[in-house]
């Protein structure tokens, strides 16, 4: 008989150990992620977090009041499978899929394949080294856009960030009154608000009409109000002369590249880094176009319109 005891004890441990390993993930859903702010003017890092786990209704809340509260989060040490990604991301709005077919991946088409090869057409090559807020160039912009690092170079691979709400905060009553009602033109063909330094995209691509934004907006979520669509497309102020719209826009961009509203964030291999379109304007760095093993980069880039589950449902 104590053979048999002994067996059955051995048994019930086995099972009590089964049980608690399947119970740590869900305790696991309710320990709260650890956000930090960065160094700088704004930002945060965010850990003790697993993106390819499926993240309950409280963590995700956490992760969305963090990007709010805090412009741009970087989440590292992440292991996300394409699959997984994309489910992330849309969990952050109605993925906008990109309107040049060979950069999407083929089964997930809301994922961006942002790569240095060698082969990049160079009117194709650091278009996006400009200040710029995503898809301006469409009458409904992205709300939320994402870059998920699958290979980086040992040297770049920065993005740059200007807060846009403290900006506006910070402009003088008389300028606040002055911008506060003025709609801005958004010409896909190209933008009109160029600084020294900045690149566009010249590749082809399909025909979109003209669009308009107003130059400051209200953050569907949180209210707060912010200087938008200022660079990137902009090509002019309706119901302004042209050359005298153009000089306008250039005096709020210049105010909002002033240095304490400035920012930057590296995506290493494993880290999502988020970016709450309607409070920031981004720009990327120079990118070495290359495949030796120290200098290439594949970077996966989600855009979302709209707003993220816990809002679903405001208009954006």
């Amino acid at each position: 008989m104590a053979p048999l005891r002994r067996l059955a004890r051995r048994l019930a441990v086995t099972l009590l150990i089964s049980k608690i390993y399947v119970l740590i993930p869900s305790l696991l859903q309710g320990v709260a992620v650890k956000i930090t702010r960065m160094a700088g003017a704004f930002g945060a890092t965010v850990g003790d977090v697993d993106l390819g786990a499926t993240l309950d209704a409280t963590t995700f809340q956490e992760l969305v009041d963090g990007l709010y509260d805090h412009r741009i989060l970087l989440i590292p040490g992440q292991r996300l499978t394409n699959q997984a990604y994309a489910e992330f991301g849309g969990r952050w709005g109605d993925p906008i899929v990109f309107f040049v077919p060979g950069a999407r991946d083929r089964q997930f088409p809301s994922i961006i394949r942002i790569t240095n090869s060698p082969a990049t057409p160079e009117a194709s090559r650091d278009g996006a080294m400009h200040w710029h807020s995503d898809s301006s160039y469409e009458a409904v912009p992205a709300s939320v856009t994402m870059l998920y690092g699958i290979e980086v170079p040992l040297v770049g691979n920065e993005t740059l960030f200007a807060d846009c709400a403290s900006a506006y905060d910070a402009l003088p009553r008389s300028m606040r009154e002055q911008v506060d009602p003025l709609v801005v033109v958004h010409d896909p063909k190209g933008g009109k608000v160029n600084i020294e330094g900045e690149v566009r995209g010249r590749g082809q691509t399909e025909p979109l009409p003209v669009v308009t934004h107003p130059l400051v907006i209200e953050h569907p979520v949180t209210g707060r109000r912010s200087l938008f669509g200022f660079s990137g497309t902009a090509a002019g102020i309706v119901g302004c002369d042209e050359a005298d719209a153009i000089d306008l826009l250039l005096e709020v961009k210049r105010h909002v590249l002033q240095p304490p509203f400035r920012q930057q964030a590296r995506v290493d291999v494993g880290c999502v880094l988020l970016w709450d379109n309607y409070s920031v304007v981004h720009s990327a760095t120079p990118t070495v176009y290359s495949e030796a093993d120290s200098e290439r980069r594949l970077l996966h880039r989600i855009s979302t319109r709209g707003l993220p589950e816990p809002y679903r449902g405001r208009a954006a």
